[in-house]
């Protein structure tokens, strides 16, 4: 064999005994990238004692005949109903990554945005009865928000849902709050009524309200699915103002928005897209005090009718007690846990297990976080060791899943390849006059809204091209 070829032959033979190697390394890498994201999902931005936890993920479940999207990274989200037939119909926009609904807060005299990123801390977790999110702005202020399914008995066909806001003043001074909530609703503009009252049986243009005695109640409907804002009676806290507006005005950074009796639902941006804003009385708090806000939502489909003034006399009539107590409390459990993932993160391993084991004791701890901790933990103990602790907690094969409480759905594969969807883009300069046609625009919307409503069906590209579009429809209009 010639040297050359002795060459060749030495380094086939080492890129042969080398090669399973570099994929055991890469095979190794891969499992330790996916136990890392494991982790970071475990962790948490937020934990409210006797509520839960929160993280900054996107979930999309259901509660009762309701459909909740949250987007805990972003601070944004999307109420649906379901039919009868199982379809989830939006009572709130889908676009934007649902931003057009939000949440503000007033410190003093500053105003925050609450789906801001570049300000807000948000999180998003499910609650017992509906979803929940979370935002805070670091040092001044944590707004909680939770959607609770109402038992009203059997005594209305329509879903009740108890909205509560609460306050909390994280900084270290007495200061002064106020919330407001846009609420950018769809159904009312489908027939061009855009809302009702008890007072008015269609709103066409844009009205503010500072007194609900007569006024009660702000429904929006299409006819066969509706949702009526329930603002006066019952422990409801009576608004300071109720402006409904186009989407746009409202979301402009004044706090309280300038109404024109003579202006209908159209903006330079938007065409025949309503919204109601709900602003609440300003309220005082001494550090680490707070302050809550509640009003009920009645929603309902198939042609069923909402009869919220019916729950509210229910209410009235001796119902008050609509809330239920928690299982466990949090705070018993998330403190040990994120002691363990601390444990866990520092590489010591038994004496996370520990706590972990602890925890496991009882089954309604048994939740997603701590079964996937677990289950880390356990691939980085040895053999031996494992079995020992095993004999010593006994019960190491317990399927945690007969006893998990409802946790959302699973991780989509997305977050383990967050680089496989592909960006979609628009160029500007390639909007023709068409696509700037209102009807053009609107079919736009209605085309994203329905393939968001339906998880069978999802198609994330197309979701993005589509708001790639519209993006840049927008941003063509923004400079005509």
């Amino acid at each position: 064999m010639n040297a050359a070829l002795k060459k060749l032959f030495c380094f086939a033979v080492g890129s042969a005994l080398l090669f399973p190697l570099f994929g055991e390394d890469k095979a190794s890498q891969k499992a330790q990238q996916k136990a890392v994201r494991k982790v970071q999902r475990m962790k948490v931005v937020e934990v409210i004692e006797d509520e839960g936890a929160f993280q900054a993920r996107n979930l999309t479940f259901t509660v009762g005949k309701m459909k909740y999207a949250l987007k805990g990274g972003l601070g944004s989200y999307q109420l649906s109903v379901l039919d009868e037939k199982g379809v989830a119909v939006p009572i709130l926009a889908g676009q934007d990554e649902f931003t057009s609904s939000f949440y503000d807060v007033k410190v003093g005299k500053k105003i925050y945005r609450l789906n801001d990123s570049a300000i807000t801390v948000t999180g998003s977790r499910k609650g017992e009865l509906g979803g929940q999110m979370v935002f805070t702005v670091p040092k001044k202020v944590r707004v909680f928000v939770k959607y609770e399914k109402v038992d009203t008995k059997g005594v209305l066909d329509a879903e009740v849902i108890k909205f509560t806001a609460t306050l909390l003043n994280r900084g270290n001074k007495t200061e002064t709050f106020a919330l407001k909530s846009v609420l950018d609703t769809v159904l009312g503009e489908k027939n061009g009524t855009h809302f009702s009252t008890a007072e008015d049986s269609f709103l066409k243009k844009e009205r503010s309200y500072r007194n609900l005695d007569e006024v009660k109640w702000f429904l929006s409907s299409d006819g066969n699915t509706s949702v009526q804002f329930l603002l006066n009676g019952a422990n409801v806290t009576k608004p300071e103002i109720v402006v409904v507006s186009n989407k746009d005005f409202l979301s402009l950074p004044a706090w309280e928005p300038q109404v024109s009796a003579d202006r209908n639902f159209d903006s330079v941006l938007s065409y025949n897209n309503s919204a109601l804003c709900i602003i609440w009385p300003e309220v005082t708090l001494e550090p680490e005090k707070q302050a809550s806000f509640v009003y009920y939502m009645a929603v309902a489909s198939d042609g069923a009718a909402s009869d919220g003034e019916k729950f509210i006399t229910w209410y009235e009539n001796g119902h008050e007690k609509l809330d239920v107590d928690d299982k466990y409390s949090v705070k018993k459990f998330e403190e040990p846990f994120q002691e363990a993932l601390k444990k866990y993160e520092a590489g010591q391993y038994k004496e996370a297990y520990d706590i972990v084991m602890e925890l496991w004791k009882n089954p309604e701890q048994r939740n997603e976080r701590l079964a996937e901790l677990k289950e880390l933990i356990e691939k980085k103990l040895n053999p031996t060791e494992l079995d020992l602790l095993n004999e010593t907690y006994g019960d190491s094969d317990y399927n945690y899943e007969d006893d998990m409480p409802p946790a959302g759905l699973p991780e989509p594969e997305a977050e383990d390849a967050p680089n496989e969807v592909p960006e979609a883009n628009f160029d500007i300069n390639s909007i023709t006059a068409e696509q700037l046609n209102p009807d053009y625009v609107q079919g736009l919307i209605e085309r994203i809204n329905s393939l968001e409503a339906d998880d069978s069906k999802i198609d994330r590209n197309e979701i993005l091209r589509l708001h790639a579009e519209l993006d840049a429809i927008l941003e063509k209009l923004r400079h005509q």
